[in-house]
């Protein structure tokens, strides 16, 4: 699956669970790859500018 994917399914569930609709344990398994890429590639990006990678957590994400 490609990124643009992965944030979508990843937005869905997040407005699925804000609605009531799926629980926490399954909104937090279909964001996970989601957060695993992005916190991958902020951590290869921050490498080579030499910064501090921002990361993104699950119940960040949910908020």
């Amino acid at each position: 699956m490609n990124t643009e994917q992965l944030k979508l399914d990843a937005e869905k569930a997040r407005i699925e669970y804000k609605r009531g609709l799926i629980n926490r344990n399954e909104a937090k398994e279909r964001i996970t790859p989601y957060v695993d890429v992005f916190n991958t590639k902020s951590k290869e990006l921050a490498k080579k500018y030499k910064q501090r990678p921002k990361l993104l957590s699950i119940s960040t994400y949910l908020r």
